[in-house]
Parts: C-alpha cells; structure tokens; sequence
C-alpha cells in the first residue's frame, strides 16, 4: 500500500457508488435508487455541468454519517457528493438537487468561511438561481426559494451579516439539510499525491461549451447536430479565440467551409476567402493538421482585416495576392501561429519586414516570373475571391478593419507586449484611423507650395498716425512685392486622351481652380497631351471653371508636356522648380523623366505604370 493512501479504493468518478443489496437479483429495483442514477445520468449529459459530474464522486450514505435522515445531500471539497439512500423524489428533481452543490463546486464556493451558516446559505441561494437559468430539471417543493435579495454572494453575506438572515431562509436551509450542514469535510487536507480537480476551470468551458451549442441551434444547426464533433477547421477559429487576442473579433465573424465540391469548382487548392461574403473555404483534402489550419485561417483572416482586396487599386490581382502574401506568412511566422503548411507557402527572408506595396514594386520589375508564384489557391491565382465593390463588401471591409483593431487594442490591454510584429502594428493603426479625403490632402499639398503671402509693414512712405496719439508714428502697411505675386504660378499636364472621362477632368480641374484661387496664383500653364502636347497658355485660375475647349482625345504620351514645361522654365517664363500638377488616369507610358517638383491626380482604383516620385491624390468618385 502506498503510504499516505487510504486502503479503501474511491468509486469511479461520475458514478454512483453499489448501494447494498439494492442490485440483488432476488429483489425488486429500488425506486429511489433509480430515480438518483436517472437524475445523476442527467446531469452527466447537460453541455454546462456535464464535465464536473464526470470528475465527481457520487456515494449513497447508507449508514447517515453525512446526509441526516431528514437531508438529502451533502459536498465534500474535493468532489464528492454524498447522497440520501432513501429520499423518494423524481428523476428531474434530483437532477436540479445534484446540480446545485456541483454548481457550488464549480464555483468556488464549498470551503470554510465564517459564519459558516451564513455562509452555507448565501451560497446555497447563487447556485439554485444559477440552476434555475439553466433550466435543468424540476426544482423540489422544499428547494423552493423564499423571497430574498437578487445579489451576489459576497453581498449576500455582507447583507446578512449586518442585517441578520431572514427567518424564511433559515427555515428553507433547514429543511433542506436536515438541521446539519450540506458542505463537509471542509478540514479535509488534500491528499499530496491526488491531482486537484479545477472545478472552476471545468464550469468555465461547460458555460463555453453550452454557450457556442445555443449559437449553433440558433444559427440553424439541429439539436443532435450541436453535439457533433467540430471539424479541424473549427476546432482551429476556438483556439484562436481563445488565444490568441488580435484576432479572435475577426474569426468570430466568418462562416467556414470545407464543401470538397465547392472548392474544385473554384479550384481551391488549400483555402480561399470572400470578404463580401464573410465566408472561408479550406480544402479538406490539403491533408492540413491542427497547427497548419490555425495557420491558414489565420493568413486568411488577416487578408480580410487589413483590407487587401480593396488596397489592391488597379494593380494586377495576382502579383499583389503575392506580395501580400510574402507579407503576411513572414508575421505569422515571427508570431508563431500554428506551423506553415507541409506543401509549401510564400516566404523569403530577404522581404520580411516589408510592406506588401514595397513588396509589390520589387515582383513588378519581373512579373512573367512572380505571376507562377502559387497562393494557398493555387498558381497564378488570388486566394481573394468575389467582388471587390459594392455595398456589401464595403461593409463587410468596415466590420473587418475595426474587429481588427478592437483586436489589437484587446492585445495591448492584456500586456502581450513583444508578440506581434512593428510592421503589422502599423499597418493595424493606420487602417485604424479615417483616411484623410483627396482634396483636404491637395489643399495641403497647395499650403506647402503657396503659402500665404505676407503683408509688410513699411516705414519709408508717409506715416500714418492715430487721433489719440498724434506724436506716435505708425507703420503703413504694404503689399507683397509685385515678383513675389508673379512667381505664384504652376503648371498642369492634363491627359486628354480618349480614356479620359470627363467626369473626372472637371471634378479635378474644379479643385485645381479653387485652391489656386484661395491662394492668390495668378496663372495656371495649361498643357493638354494626348500623344503629344498642346500648350494652352497661361490661364487664370477663375477660367478653369468655365466651359473650354480641350485638344487631344487620343493616345496618351505624358513626356512631351513634361518636356514641354522644362523648355519654359529654362527660357525663364515658368519656375525651374515647377511645381506640376499631372491629371490622369493611369494608362501612359511606363517611366518618365523630369526633374521639377510634381504630383498626380489619379482616378480612385487606378494606378501608374511605374513607382511616382511626386505625391499621388485619388479622385474620389
């Protein structure tokens, strides 16, 4: 024998123990011994208390060494559960007497704490009103609970300490111990070489547990459905929520499929997102374990909470799923989320801890190789799928951005401090914030090339002077020199090419004209280009506003006008800093060559065929 164990072997946990004579052959079945297992077997099956009743002890106290003869049962700290051999009572009922000393257990509240009657009975009120919420069997007439404060019990205690316990309450306490107490062997020691059971921590997941099958029976799912198994995929969104913070919000959100059909209809090789949707699909037969699924649902999660598919504007679909790619698999690398899968990911060593636009810049220069660059769907094609517009997926962004964000926030109040990479932050917080419109971004643009003139003050004309103090001279106010006010002047190239839409040619030229208005430029070069340039002279920003007639609407060559416009300010007639307004739509010549200050104005979702030194605003629609 061990020493320190006692030679008496404890029953099984989770079932009764043999009562006597009771499963004699030669006698009938006891009716109250019946009625205990059918209500223990209740409670063994219920989502929330199941899993404690599977480590609990139950024994029938034959002898009423425990229970009194006028109880019904009685809690042992360490789990077990002392039950009335002959109390005659419903299965139901038992299965509501049982369920409220295990939910003492699992809440913490079978230990000593004086006074102890007090004590007893605070707790004995939470759990019969946590059972009553879980609607778990039938309540017993002496069970019944007498009016009394709806409180915690902590409060509970505090309440009956200093105002004294209610008579009825007393009375229902005794009548449900029989005059002793429900919770025993509160001495006890645990045994050094018994694990404790974590009560707490079992109550904890069955409350998950029946919770996420309440969400599953009111998402559609039958009853018997909501105690199937979980698939892989599923198992790999709980042990995300569960650990890991910054995006557990956004795994919340999206359905998950694993139809086989559907995805060798859409040749999904491993998964595939539709942000619009809300929806992943992860091929069952990639052969993926646990680790490997919470990876790609991971990589896929972040595609959507950092807006991928709307951040794409106008490159091309494959090369920048690529770069985005190659940005992500080096985070959850660095963040040790799950394990890349067996068959292969996107990942180089030399493009971690870059952004996916620097990323996509640098596969642009040879695309005929980056485009057999293969995805988790497959070569040559983007793991985003579905449409890229409109106002569900617009919405369906929106949500995605601040889950993630209220993810990151959750992330930093816990303290996690060193788990996510700098570069992933950032984007995180700069998707975070509300993006700054087009025109206000021009208006700046306009400040820092025109800033307000200045209005000097002179004394070399004749003063001025005030009637209160006539001996005081005053400084005449003067105004700018007339070559500052010429020297606030700029240049636009106009593309007047057939693409063009002229929607967006006056909704630009309206901008232009009324920031340079506001901030006294006095002429504005016009340079209209097609596939080559037509110079319009100096027009006055207040002329940009009214119907003229432009030339052009052909192909679009930018470097004649860039050409153009060096010409002038070599010969004097414009600044040899520029500055240049460029309004376009994206479909020109691959590089251009100039060395004056410049900016574009795109159409929103277009993009140059090259990296832009200037600044680029996108025209909203």
């Amino acid at each position: 024998m061990v020493p320190g164990r006692s030679s008496t072997r404890p029953a099984t946990a989770g079932r009764s123990q043999p009562e006597g004579n009771c499963m004699n052959k030669d006698k009938k079945p006891d009716p109250a011994s019946s009625a205990r297992q059918a209500g223990i077997a209740q409670v063994l099956a219920h989502p929330v208390l199941g899993a404690i009743a599977g480590q609990a002890t139950f024994r029938t106290d034959l002898a009423h060494e425990t229970v009194p003869a006028k109880g019904w049962i009685a809690v042992a700290p360490g789990g077990t559960v002392w039950l009335h051999p002959k109390r005659r009572a419903q299965p139901g009922e038992w299965t509501r007497v049982v369920g409220i000393v295990l939910s003492c257990l699992g809440l913490g509240l079978v230990r000593r704490r004086e006074p102890a009657q007090l004590w007893e009975i605070a707790a004995l009120v939470v759990a019969a009103r946590f059972c009553a919420e879980l609607k778990m069997g039938e309540l017993p007439e002496e069970w019944r609970l007498p009016e009394c404060e709806d409180a915690s019990v902590e409060t509970l205690l505090r309440h009956f300490c200093t105002a004294g316990c209610p008579a009825p309450l007393l009375a229902w306490h005794a009548d449900i111990a029989g005059a002793a107490s429900l919770f025993v062997s509160l001495e006890e020691k645990p045994v050094a070489w018994r694990r404790q059971t974590p009560w707490n921590e079992l109550l904890a997941d069955g409350i998950a547990r029946g919770v996420g099958r309440a969400l599953a029976i009111a998402g559609g799912a039958a009853v018997g459905e909501a105690h199937q198994p979980q698939s892989r995929e599923h198992r790999a969104r709980r042990r995300m929520m569960d650990r890991y913070p910054l995006l557990g919000a956004l795994a919340a959100s999206f359905d998950l499929e694993n139809d086989v059909r559907i995805c060798q209809q859409y040749d999904i090789r491993v998964a595939a997102i539709d942000v619009g949707a809300r929806r992943i699909w992860i091929n069952p037969t990639a052969g993926l374990n646990d680790d490997e699924t919470l990876f790609v649902l991971a990589h896929e999660l972040l595609h959507a909470g950092l807006n991928h598919a709307s951040r794409r504007r106008g490159r091309d679909p494959v090369l920048w799923n690529v770069a985005c790619d190659f940005a992500i698999n080096s985070w959850l690398l660095e963040m040790q989320v799950g394990s890349p899968p067996a068959i292969g990911m996107l990942y180089d060593a030399d493009l971690a801890g870059k952004s996916a636009d620097e990323i996509y810049d640098g596969l642009a220069r040879d695309i005929r190789r980056s485009r057999k660059l293969a995805t988790l769907r497959g070569a040559g094609q983007p793991d985003l799928l579905g449409e890229d517009s409109g106002a569900q997926f617009t919405d369906a962004e929106e949500y995605c951005r601040r889950a993630l964000a209220q993810g990151m926030d959750r992330w930093e109040y816990d303290g996690c401090r060193g788990t996510v990479p700098v570069g992933l932050l950032e984007e995180i917080r700069s998707l975070a914030q509300p993006p700054i419109p087009w025109d206000a971004r021009l208006a700046h643009w306009f400040d820092e090339r025109f800033p307000p003139l200045e209005v000097r003050r002179s004394y070399a004309r004749p003063s001025r002077r005030q009637g209160a103090t006539p001996d005081i001279p005053r400084p005449l106010l003067c105004k700018p020199p007339e070559e500052d006010r010429k020297s606030r002047v700029f240049g636009v190239l106009l593309d007047t090419s057939g693409s063009m839409e002229p929607a967006m040619l006056g909704k630009a030229l309206g901008a232009i004209a009324s920031y340079a208005m506001a901030r006294d430029v006095i002429a504005v070069r016009l340079v209209c280009c097609d596939a080559m340039a037509y110079d319009c002279g100096w027009v006055e920003p207040e002329n940009l506003l009214d119907r003229f007639t432009l030339r052009g609407r052909g192909g679009t060559v930018l470097q004649p006008g860039f050409d153009f416009l060096r010409d002038l300010s070599v010969k004097g007639e414009m600044p040899a800093h520029g500055p240049i307004l460029v309004v376009t739509d994206g479909w020109c010549e691959d590089k251009l060559e100039t060395s004056m200050d410049h900016a574009f104005l795109l159409a929103d979702g277009r993009r140059l065929p090259f990296t832009p030194r200037g600044e680029v605003f996108y025209i909203a629609e």
